[in-house]
């Protein structure tokens, strides 16, 4: 009929002019470039995009946050020395089970498992760096969807957990970085949250410039674990892994409280140890 030829005319023109003014653009979330998103079809995977709707990114950083898959101790995820000697840390392959790194060949880490999206570099670390200290929870999506790419290795537990921060240091900030990011895997996966499993009862200096040395004794009795964690399969979430001091005394915690499992879950992974 008349009357809906004239609505698909209108309709067409609206969204050509929205097209010409911009308005069927996407913001890209890392580098807040407008882009148009390609057209999917209704059969598209989700994570094709890796974090969706709720996070846009641009096809130029989708590249950027793309996972590591180079070379790497099994155990702590730290780069193996070869590959950081041949420069291969943006080669992808498998970690092999028996390629150690010294450290944990000397003192095997206090986790069951543990899974990185990527390095500590490059685009990952700026968002990070946004996410902490400038407060850009916007950010913590596209995070929480990296997480949930490096967990496809990890079996399903039956809760997840951030590493908690000191009261009086969460006062001060207004919020938990590893906390924000365990909200948005919840949200990815529907797993239970649980914060109240793990609480930081004594304060430290701050880590950064430390020696591993330093970093644990910095952090040794920081943390206290609650019964209700006794016979529970965990993981335990943090933006970032530096020497593995501030996760290992979490772990122990957790371990004496009864956790059947801990697997440790992190966004990035320093290249190499302090």
């Amino acid at each position: 009929s008349d009357t809906r030829r004239t609505r698909a005319v209108t309709f067409g023109l609206l969204r050509r002019w929205g097209h010409i003014l911009g308005l069927s653009q996407t913001r890209c979330v890392h580098c807040l470039r407008p882009f148009l998103p390609a057209a999917r079809s209704c059969d598209a995977a989700a994570d094709n995009d890796l974090a969706g709707a709720a996070a846009p990114l641009c096809p130029e950083c989708r590249a950027l946050f793309a996972p590591y898959r180079g070379p790497r101790c099994p155990r702590c995820g730290l780069p193996t020395a070869e590959a950081r000697a041949s420069g291969q840390e943006a080669a992808f392959s498998r970690p092999d089970p028996g390629s150690r790194c010294g450290r944990c060949l000397n003192e095997d880490p206090p986790w069951d498992g543990l899974a990185c999206h990527g390095l500590y570099c490059g685009a990952l670390r700026d968002a990070l760096l946004r996410l902490k200290f400038d407060g850009e929870l916007s950010l913590a999506p596209l995070l929480g969807a990296c997480l949930l790419e490096a967990s496809r290795c990890l079996p399903r537990p039956d809760a997840l957990l951030a590493m908690p921060q000191y009261p009086a240091h969460l006062r001060r900030r207004g919020f938990n970085q590893a906390h924000e990011l365990a909200k948005a895997l919840h949200w990815l996966t529907g797993l239970p949250l649980r914060p109240e499993l793990l609480r930081r009862v004594r304060p430290g200096p701050p880590q950064a410039g430390l020696s591993a040395a330093l970093r644990r004794r910095n952090v040794r009795d920081s943390f206290q674990g609650a019964r209700q964690a006794s016979g529970l399969r965990l993981w335990l979430i943090d933006d970032v892994v530096t020497t593995g001091s501030t996760l290992a005394a979490a772990c122990l915690a957790l371990r004496a409280a009864g956790a059947r499992e801990v697997r440790a879950l992190a966004v990035a992974r320093t290249p190499k140890h302090d």
